[in-house]
């Protein structure tokens, strides 16, 4: 069943329906593209908190631990 088989189908039953269907497929279209949005930028900020971390650790190797 595809989106105009549904949009026919709530067409008869009503210019309500009808609006109601077109905007849950309008909303389900633009949160689609959101989430891909926003797992771009959580892919790069995932690449960003491995360097951020490495240069961490590189310069906690540079300080002597502890008290001696």
């Amino acid at each position: 069943m595809t989106e105009m088989d549904i949009f026919k189908y709530f067409l008869s039953q009503g210019p309500f329906a009808v609006m109601f269907v077109w905007l849950l497929v309008y909303v389900m279209r633009a949160n689609k593209d959101r989430e891909g949005r926003l797992q771009d930028l959580l892919d790069k900020f995932s690449d960003k908190y491995d360097v951020i971390i490495s240069e961490i650790r590189d310069i906690k190797e540079r300080f002597p631990h502890g008290k001696e």
